[in-house]
């Protein structure tokens, strides 16, 4: 009875080997077919594969293979013909007399073949690119990096002969005509002509031979681009033979311009004085990190290095420069600094910059660049003489943190920040001020001498600094506590006639304590008024009035005060204050500018006599005379002031 029950098991079991070995017989009398696939069964496969997704129209005259059964045959293919896509108009993208590959039939049949050994007659390749980058040897414009670098060929040994390429980049302004040829005494050697941004321009690409070697050894090349637009070199090794996704090289670039790089390598670059760079560069897939730069822009020397990494359909820059010296002139280019000398003519010096902040062109790119700059040159006189701090970039936010900006006395810290991400660009700074001299920040000689303290905090918008100040809301303050004014000018701003004369006469040079100096504005809408503009001297006291317009930077101020002594004769007009913020007029009463005053003409002294007198005996006298006066002034709360300014 058990064995009668047994028997139905025993059926599925044999049933089942039958099976499994049916699927197992099959499956080898498929694997053995593709070691004998015809070369007319492969003609469909490549086909499609050279037409890709473009669908160009693509022909082949016939397909042959080398051995009746290898499941990686050398595949030849003859003449073949690919067509331009529509967008570039007649003419083949690609012709070839004949092509042989050792190729392996499995991935051939999976979409992923790499062939190792390659042998190519008679070819003509047209290569075009057109002025948005779109290229007749892709696909699409879509970023397929990832699976460019899977198809990258290991390449054993490579053959071209009788082989010609032209190339037009219409977007980096590149022509370029030339034959190819990879043999295994001369190796590979890409030798062309024609131009670049129209100067004409020679290029040469060599490498070692492909013959029998490791795919996966360094591959030696060197390249250069000669032109009078650039003069780019390049020596280096990629990581396998013909694996432009993964090399490095050392690279130097001269040019009138850096821009004219920047079509080369396409990073965003701007125009520059003339370039003298040298980098040691390394690409690994799709980032690129840069060491060891140095050289020049113009009279600028600089080094540093950067890390370039493209995440997420992002850039991503972490870079570190310095500069031993920089000129921010070189930072543009002929054309740039001929608009800048032509507005400067038109609308007259400025101490705004007009430095653009509009971040539109930025794109998806995000960086952190740390920089310094031991010495800023200048061909203008300037209070500028370094730099340092921190830039980051985060979707069209720039943060300038830890900046320190050293002047010809004292120092500037603080933060800039430009916002982007919606509207017009939006400014606003947070600049600290300390140890300065205010003759060196006003260039006014020495009608007073102390260490300043400043704080400014402005918030504008517009696609530049300037725009952007010039509409600008905040606060801007200058103080100083201690020091010394001239005791000429500290007499006419205590209104004291007498004691000013007396002391063009006794001592012209004469100087007296400054208890503290402040000049605090309130911005609003590129207009600074003070809050208040005060000045508390031994002798004097003085409180201003008026305006400073940032749009223009024109000065128009008041100083009015009193004497804290006794004054035998009143002076009936105050100290001016006007002229703009790169050339500001101080008229000191009637002598004359403050820069004058210490030997002002006989004539002077005698009007501003007369009209004091006559002043005096009411002759001519009114309201805004009288105004000119502060009546038994009081000292100045110079901590509580200077404290507020600086909040």
């Amino acid at each position: 009875m058990n064995d009668n029950a047994s028997q139905p098991a025993l059926f599925a079991r044999r049933r089942t080997q039958i099976i499994l070995a049916t699927i197992a017989t099959f499956l080898l009398l498929a694997i053995l077919l593709l070691g004998a696939v015809p070369a007319s069964v492969l003609r469909s496969v490549i086909v499609q594969e050279l037409r890709g997704a473009s669908d160009r129209d693509v022909e082949i005259g016939s397909v042959s293979r080398d051995s009746v059964f290898s499941y990686s045959p050398v595949i030849t293919v003859h003449d073949v013909r690919i067509a331009q896509p529509a967008w570039v108009g007649e003419g083949d993208l690609l012709r070839l007399k004949s092509v042989s590959a050792r190729i392996s039939v499995f991935a051939m049949l999976m979409n992923n073949a790499r062939p190792d050994r390659i042998r190519i007659d008679g070819l003509t390749l047209s290569l075009v690119r057109d002025e948005n980058g779109r290229r007749n040897w892709d696909d699409d414009d879509s970023d397929r990096e990832k699976e460019k670098s899977s198809k990258t060929p290991v390449l054993t040994d490579l053959d071209i002969s009788d082989a010609y390429f032209r190339l037009v980049d219409r977007k980096r302004g590149l022509s370029l005509n030339g034959p190819i040829s990879v043999n295994a005494k001369d190796g590979l050697r890409i030798e062309a002509s024609g131009t670049f941004l129209q100067s004409k321009a020679s290029f040469l690409f060599s490498g070692g031979a492909i013959a029998g070697i490791d795919p996966e050894a360094d591959y030696p090349f060197k390249m250069s681009l000669r032109s009078p637009a650039l003069n780019l070199t390049a020596d280096g090794h990629m990581q396998g033979v013909l694996n432009t996704n993964r090399f490095s090289a050392s690279l130097s670039a001269r040019a009138p311009t850096l821009k004219n790089l920047d079509r080369i390598i396409e990073a965003g670059l701007f125009g520059t004085q003339p370039i003298n760079l040298r980098a040691t560069v390394r690409h690994q897939d799709r980032d690129w990190f840069v060491n060891g730069l140095n050289g020049s822009i113009g009279r600028s020397r600089l080094s540093g290095k950067a890390d370039i990494r493209k995440r997420e359909g992002r850039t991503k820059i972490d870079a570190e420069i310095r500069a031993a010296v920089l000129d921010f002139d070189d930072l543009a280019d002929d054309a740039g600094l001929a608009r800048a000398a032509a507005l400067t003519r038109r609308i007259g010096p400025r101490i705004l910059p007009n430095t653009r902040i509009n971040l539109s062109k930025m794109g998806p790119t995000d960086a952190h660049l740390d920089f310094a700059i031991d010495r800023l040159a200048s061909r203008r006189e300037t209070i500028f003489r370094s730099m340092k701090g921190r830039l980051s970039l985060d979707h069209k936010l720039v943060e300038i943190s830890n900046l320190a900006v050293g002047l010809k006395s004292g120092q500037m810290t603080g933060s800039v920040r430009i916002d982007h991400r919606s509207g017009a660009p939006k400014l606003a700074t947070d600049l600290t001020l300390t140890g300065a001299s205010l003759s060196d920040l006003i260039g006014n000689g020495e009608i007073v001498t102390a260490s300043m303290r400043g704080r400014v905090k402005l918030a504008g918008s517009g696609d530049t600094v300037r725009e952007a100040l010039e509409k600008a809301d905040g606060k801007a303050a200058m103080v100083a506590s201690g020091g010394s004014v001239r005791a000429t000018v500290a007499h006419v701003l205590g209104q004291n006639l007498s004691g000013a004369v007396g002391k063009i006469i006794d001592d012209p040079k004469a100087r007296v304590p400054l208890r503290c100096l402040v000049a605090h504005f309130t911005a609003q809408n590129g207009v600074l008024t003070p809050s208040p503009l005060a000045i508390d001297s031994e002798i004097s006291i003085g409180r201003g009035d008026g305006k400073i317009t940032l749009d223009g930077e024109t000065i128009s101020l008041v100083l009015r005060g009193g004497a804290k002594g006794k004054s035998a004769l009143r002076i009936v007009d105050p100290i001016r204050i006007s002229g703009t913020l790169t050339d500001p007029q101080v008229s000191v009463a009637g002598l004359g500018k403050a820069e004058d005053a210490e030997k002002p003409s006989v004539g002077d002294v005698l009007k501003v006599a007369t009209k004091s007198i006559g002043s005096a005996l009411g002759i001519g006298s009114s309201d805004k005379q009288d105004a000119a006066f502060i009546e038994k002034p009081k000292s100045l709360n110079c901590e509580a002031l200077v404290a507020e300014a600086m909040r």
